[in-house]
């Protein structure tokens, strides 16, 4: 073989090395994307759990006598925090 032919074969086999690399490089960006995608549709569903213990706290709050309400706010404190925790966990760890 001659000096062309031996550079061609070389080159051939280094671009199938990095095509390899590259493919395995694809095939890890897709589980990464996967994971992201279930972990987000995770702290998603935290979120809106949250957010409905927060409402159902808010009704209570509105329909409590003068005697209950001191407790009911306590509670509506507690999960307005547990809301914004949620809601900025969302947003540091989904930033778009």
């Amino acid at each position: 073989m001659g000096i062309r032919e031996d550079y061609q074969t070389l080159m051939e086999k280094q671009l199938n090395e990095w095509k390899a690399h590259t493919e395995r490089f694809k095939a890890g960006a897709e589980q990464i994307e996967a994971h992201t995608k279930v972990q987000y549709e995770k702290h998603l569903e935290t979120l809106r759990a949250t957010q409905a213990a927060a409402w159902e706290n808010f009704r209570k709050l509105k329909s409590a006598n003068e005697s209950a309400w001191a407790e009911c706010k306590a509670l509506m404190d507690k999960a307005g925090g547990e809301v914004k925790a949620a809601v900025e966990r969302m947003t540091t760890n989904f930033k778009q």
